[in-house]
């Protein structure tokens, strides 16, 4: 059932996206920011346990066709991507160099609301985006949209191969919020499961 309330979610905020098309640049939907993230391989039990926390509240709070609560994540004890101290520029060749583009103008919002999003670059792929914010020229975060839902195989073949590169790259993980799946991006077979959506 959890799975249908985010498809559905998942569904409209892409037609919000369509709807909404920003001409000089790329825009997300604020309740995408860090929905799905790159997180250090450090906090891997942490991310299991969060995630478990998520599923159970998700069960005890569900009404049938939505929620009665708002969970609110925690980051206790947490190694932040800014901690990894990934270069910015170091980052942008390595995505250059597989092909993504690069979008300098990031917008976020919700509705009709729309407002540009300081220190934050986007790379997209087909549909498939990263969103990168930095600080003092490292990355401080760091998360995808866009990445699940495809037929060609040809796409999923790239995106299988970004995923993995950064994984590898920086020693990441990624972790998806809405699933309460963790990815490990070492494991081509696990990409491979995630992208052809079998979680």
């Amino acid at each position: 059932m959890i799975n249908k309330i985010i498809g559905f979610f998942k569904n409209f905020y892409g037609v919000v996206n369509e709807e909404t098309e920003i001409l000089d640049g790329t825009y997300f939907h604020e309740d995408c920011f860090r929905q799905v993230e790159f997180c250090p391989k450090e906090n891997i039990e942490l991310l299991k346990s969060e995630n478990n926390e998520v599923n159970k509240f998700a069960e005890e709070h569900s009404d049938g066709s939505g929620f009665t609560e708002i969970y609110i994540r925690e980051e206790n004890n947490q190694k932040t991507i800014l901690d990894k101290q990934i270069k910015l520029s170091n980052l942008n060749s390595m995505l250059l160099n597989l092909e993504l583009e690069k979008i300098e103008k990031v917008y976020t919002g919700y509705s009709s609301l729309r407002e540009i999003c300081e220190d934050t670059v986007a790379y997209k792929y087909d549909e498939a985006e990263i969103f990168v914010t930095s600080e003092n020229n490292f990355v401080k975060d760091f998360f995808i949209t866009g990445f699940r839902f495809y037929e060609n195989e040809d796409i999923k073949k790239k995106l299988e191969e970004i995923l993995h590169k950064i994984g590898t790259e920086y020693d990441l993980i990624l972790n998806d919020w809405d699933l309460s799946e963790i990815i490990d991006l070492n494991d081509r077979k696990e990409i491979q499961k995630y992208l052809n959506e079998e979680f």
